[in-house]
């Protein structure tokens, strides 16, 4: 189900809580996922309703190339203890457009700042600094540093719309 924000405008007093401009939308995960994974449309279904029903992780190195749309943010299903689940078949909650905390890497230990251009890498679900030599496109905008050597983590970033 398609979700949007239709607030445009600060009224006087108002902060950022009120005018958050992010995009949501529900799908069904193909496989497991996690909060921060990117995700990508099952490209390779043969029923036209099905290619964008089923989300995969993002992956420069599948087959077919799973080129990532949005990042993972929720889920709308719980288990019997309250916690959301996030296994194949689930209804998973995906950010399209806006801000969400999305799993990138550390640029081969040399760190990445606020502002890098980020696209999707051959491992399923993280982000790193966009490459022009790639054939990927620019997926989203780090929003908050990556510090030297921190490996493969959680930072908030920008979505840039794809879908």
């Amino acid at each position: 189900m398609a979700t949007s924000t239709l607030v445009q405008y600060l009224p006087a007093g108002e902060g950022g809580d009120t005018s958050n401009r992010s995009q949501t939308e529900t799908f069904i995960a193909a496989e497991t996922l996690a909060v921060g994974d990117w995700v990508a449309f099952d490209y390779a279904a043969t029923a036209i309703g099905d290619i964008t029903r089923n989300v995969f992780k993002a992956d420069g190195n599948s087959s077919p190339v799973r080129t990532p749309f949005g990042v993972v943010i929720g889920s709308a299903d719980r288990d019997a203890s309250g916690s959301p689940v996030f296994t194949a078949g689930s209804r998973i909650i995906v950010c399209i457009s806006g801000v969400a905390l999305a799993t990138c890497s550390d640029n081969a230990g040399a760190g990445n700042a606020i502002g890098t251009l980020l696209q999707i890498t051959n491992t399923a679900g993280v982000a790193d600094v966009a490459s022009a030599a790639s054939a990927q496109p620019v997926c989203g905008i780090l929003a908050q540093t990556i510090a030297a050597a921190a490996g493969t983590v959680l930072r908030r970033v920008v979505v840039i719309k794809q879908f």
